[in-house]
């Protein structure tokens, strides 16, 4: 026996109320309303169906089920009942036999789609009810209020009539403090080592979790990704910790290093909280309030105010009304490999149909997975969410979607390799950030513009390109690919006013510079999708003759 089942009650009296608890609802805060604990009930389902699924990375895969596991022991230290399932199969099927035997269970709404679609069986037999999910900050409504319900949306529009409605940062006379809606102006300086890098956080592992880990390399050995312990947050001490943390050494100066890319540091001053909120261990009605208390820069906070009561929600409410983008007309809709490529079985492809408007179908490259390109900003890149599950916004976004798109990557693929690769990724976020955002695959949806750069926007933002087996100028291929990519595209851009300029310099272009920028991207294709580097000396050859690419700084 495991020192988790050893732990758990097996005998109770019977509660007044079942209620079933998904992975990413682990706080009470979400429970119904009931008088003692001993009166709520709480379902656990631990199964091995969910990651033959999509290959997630072992990270995550102990994050989630030991932050589960910990959460079952703290709720029954307080008197919750407890039933603790684990299984083989999908979680209806779970769940059917315990509420045939206990009557009509409750679940709080699930807030990924896939969850929710797995237990529409239940709700079919009138064996489950589903209650509000409290962990939002807003509602539908209050969307459809500010932008309507049917695309295209904008998040700024958004923004503005929740931050009026909750009087979030206004004035006495309801303007927004700083004067503007967004300083994100003022949140854009590269790392300058103006300021003490924060210190590093590490956590001390329990015997929950060291069990979860020991099961997750023996049954998950084949899934990609590394286990790095110290990084594992999966108590509710370890998340109050993370956020203390976060408070006291990052919030300060969030705002204006908030797209800085440094090798020098893996997380520079984001809180990382991302996985921790999204499964609800932190609330986010918990985590606005105590930001807005802070006596910090006002860019910095309202920043970070901006990421929770703004794009989070906003993504959230696109995710729903579309109903992850299946409802939007599927244009071009490219086949995906299974799991993005991945080199075992899984059963998630032709389930999830997604636009593809730009009609891109080059595979993942193998490197996502584990390898080198010869580009150190993907490269470096893709080790970090190896070993950690993590990255921040920018690279994700100008680094790692963005050479996807350049490339031409199917982009249900490089969404799916985001989906099982981060630690903070469901199928809400995942998809309007990478889907809809970072390749541009529902145009402009919730979108105004593709978010692509060059090689100059990467070297201004950071740090890699000094060190890189690529000379920025000389023989690094983004830039080319970059101006290729417009011109692949260019009868979905022209019209559309965000993309004038970079249009306007693409029709000034000569067809041999078109033909060489081809050339080069063609090469780049061809490399990676052989497992090869990029070859510094062929890049050379190819770029001798092909002078004189612009600065790109994609407006945010």
């Amino acid at each position: 026996m495991s020192e988790f089942s050893n732990r758990l009650v097996k005998t109770f009296d019977e509660p007044k109320e079942w209620h079933f608890i998904a992975y990413d609802q682990l706080n009470a805060h979400l429970f119904p309303d009931y008088e003692t604990p001993q009166d709520l009930g709480l379902i656990f389902v631990e199964t091995k169906w969910k990651p033959k699924q999509i290959p997630y990375h072992k990270q995550k895969l102990v994050l989630l089920l030991s932050n589960m596991r910990n959460f079952a022991l703290e709720m029954q230290e307080i008197g919750h009942p407890i039933i603790y399932l684990q299984s083989e199969t999908d979680y209806s099927s779970t769940l059917m036999p315990v509420a045939e035997q206990k009557g009509l269970i409750t679940a709080t709404m699930p807030a990924e789609l896939m969850m929710k679609n797995d237990l529409m069986n239940l709700t079919d037999h009138g064996l489950i009810h589903f209650i509000e999910h409290k962990g939002w900050l807003t509602t539908q409504e209050e969307f459809i209020d500010a932008v309507g319900d049917s695309p295209p949306w904008r998040m700024d529009r958004y923004y503005q009539k929740i931050r009026k409605n909750h009087a979030i940062l206004l004035t006495d006379d309801g303007k927004p403090l700083g004067g503007k809606w967004s300083l994100d102006a003022e949140n854009r300086l590269t790392w300058d080592r103006a300021v003490p890098l924060p210190k590093p956080i590490h956590f001390e592992i329990n015997e929950i979790t060291r069990e979860v880990i020991e099961m997750v390399n023996k049954e998950f050995s084949h899934h990609p990704g590394l286990i790095d312990e110290s990084n594992l947050s999966t108590t509710g001490e370890d998340a109050t910790k993370l956020w203390e943390w976060a408070k006291q050494e990052v919030m300060e100066y969030f705002g204006p290093y908030e797209d800085a890319m440094t090798s020098e540091h893996l997380t520079l001053f984001h809180t990382t909280i991302s996985s921790l909120m999204n499964m609800h261990r932190l609330m986010p009605k918990q985590i606005l309030e105590e930001a807005l208390d802070l006596d910090i820069r006002l860019n910095s906070k309202e920043g970070f105010i901006r990421q929770i009561i703004g794009w989070r929600e906003f993504v959230r409410h696109v995710h729903n009304l579309t109903n992850g983008f299946e409802d939007l007309a599927l244009q071009n809709e490219i086949q995906a490999r299974p799991a993005a490529g991945w080199n075992e079985n899984s059963a998630w492809a032709e389930a999830n149909p997604s636009p593809n408007i730009l009609g891109a179908d080059y595979p993942l490259p193998q490197a996502f997975w584990g390898g080198e390109t010869g580009m150190l900003c993907l490269d470096s890149a893709i080790k970090q969410v190896n070993e950690t599950g993590y990255t921040h916004h920018v690279p994700r976004l100008m680094v790692l979607a963005n050479i996807a798109t350049l490339l031409g990557v199917n982009s249900r693929e490089i969404t799916d390799w985001f989906w099982a690769m981060f630690t903070d990724a469901y199928d809400w976020v995942v998809e309007p950030n990478v889907l809809a955002m970072g390749t541009y695959s529902v145009g402009e949806v919730m979108t105004t513009k593709p978010y692509v750069c060059g090689t100059p926007y990467i070297k201004k933002m950071g740090d890699y390109c000094g060190n890189c087996e690529l000379h920025f100028k000389k023989s690094c291929p983004i830039s080319e690919m970059y101006w290729n990519f417009l011109n692949e595209n260019k009868e979905h851009f022209e019209g559309n006013h965000r993309m004038m300029m970079p249009m306007r310099n693409l029709a000034k272009k000569t067809n041999e510079v078109i033909s060489k920028n081809k050339e080069i991207t063609d090469y780049v294709r061809k490399t990676l999708s052989e497992g090869r580097k990029l070859e510094k000396t062929v890049l050379l050859n190819l770029k001798s003759e092909n002078k004189g690419t612009l600065f790109i700084n994609p407006a945010k």
